[in-house]
């Protein structure tokens, strides 16, 4: 009787086992592709099983977790489900974060770690999407992880300039950023920097440090939230050159212009004035001819005249006697605005 019922028993088991898996196919995770998922509660970690097929060649391009869930019984009892009914899925279509014109794939393991990190968190696996298959790469996967292992940590993907990028909270008024750029599925660093809201008002002071020929080179700059001017914002226009960005706003009784330079981090280039402080030494004439109108100020022996017609807005730029006009592009806002506002640091011809 004793086999009998061992035999019995181990039956019972496996069928409960089969019955404890929570098995699905979904078609509509990434186009071209049959999704494959498998779920097992078993204290005290959850297991999970994953297959991507590709559904013209059929062909397995991608297989992760734990193998023991790859029965082909278990797959019998697999139901049909679209990706966003399901709970708790820890596999993803994160983004092209090779810049290859491919998306490619993020699955988080289950189990908690505390190894160092602001909070516990999983294993984080990114696979690149190649020719053949889905491609674990390490190195993309380690930069994941590292941004989530920290305080308020986060991951982007800026497809327009090719970098990832990743960013933490070092308190209520600080930010890190570190930007990678991705050469045949390496990243490497090229900036890291801090953001300190605390700098005098409207400005954030930036602080880090930049790889330049091979070489890191500190640097400092100042940051401006335009989204968060709102109605302080006067006028704003891109210049058509690509050089940068120009914003003119007030904050109080102050007029400030900024010149936002035109690549990946937006930084200020330069500010007038840079600080509250210095308002009464950053004065700003304002001139209305007609429908026309000219902001015109001076930093050292460098001249700046802002001009507005009813057909274009730009800025003009002396240089020891040189002229460049740079002209706009994108206008929002008028200088006419300024007729009916005064300010400490402007006066009016």
């Amino acid at each position: 009787m004793k086999p009998a019922i061992g035999f019995l028993l181990l039956l019972v088991t496996g069928f409960n086992n089969l019955h404890a898996q929570k098995a699905y196919l979904i078609n509509d995770f990434m186009k071209g592709y049959t999704l494959y998922f498998v779920q097992q509660d078993s204290k005290p970690n959850t297991k999970e099983y994953y297959t991507l097929t590709e559904n013209t060649s059929k062909k397995t391009v991608l297989e992760f977790g734990t193998k023991e869930l790859s029965n082909p019984q278990i797959k019998k009892t697999a139901k049909i489900a679209t990706f966003k009914s399901i709970p708790n899925i820890n596999i993803h279509v994160l983004g092209d974060v090779n810049f290859d014109g491919r998306e490619d794939i993020l699955i988080d393991g289950t189990e908690l770690f505390d190894e160092g990190c602001y909070n516990p968190r999983p294993s984080s696996s990114i696979f690149i999407n190649t020719a053949n298959s889905f491609v674990y790469n390490q190195s993309i996967s380690s930069v994941y992880e590292g941004a989530y292992c920290l305080r308020g940590g986060s991951f982007e993907i800026d497809s327009k300039y090719k970098r990832l990028i990743t960013s933490s909270s070092g308190g209520a008024l600080i930010r890190g950023y570190e930007y990678y750029s991705v050469t045949k599925n390496e990243a490497k660093l090229i900036s890291s920097f801090e953001i300190e809201a605390s700098y005098p008002s409207p400005f954030s002071k930036i602080t880090g440090k930049k790889l330049e020929n091979n070489k890191w080179v500190s640097f400092t700059s100042l940051s401006l939230y335009e989204e968060g001017l709102e109605k302080d914002k006067l006028l704003a226009f891109d210049t058509k050159n690509g050089k940068g960005r120009v914003i003119l706003f007030k904050v109080d009784d102050v007029l400030y212009y900024v010149f936002q330079q035109n690549d990946e981090y937006k930084f200020v280039s330069f500010a007038h004035p840079s600080i509250p402080e210095k308002a009464d030494k950053a004065l700003f004439k304002f001139t209305k001819q007609n429908i026309s109108f000219q902001l015109e100020f001076n930093s050292g022996s460098i001249k700046y005249i802002i001009y507005e017609t009813p057909n274009e807005v730009g800025i003009k730029i002396y240089v020891n006697g040189k002229l460049s006009d740079w002209q706009g592009t994108a206008k929002a806002g008028s200088l006419s605005a300024l007729g009916n506002l005064k300010f400490k640091n402007m006066f009016t011809q």
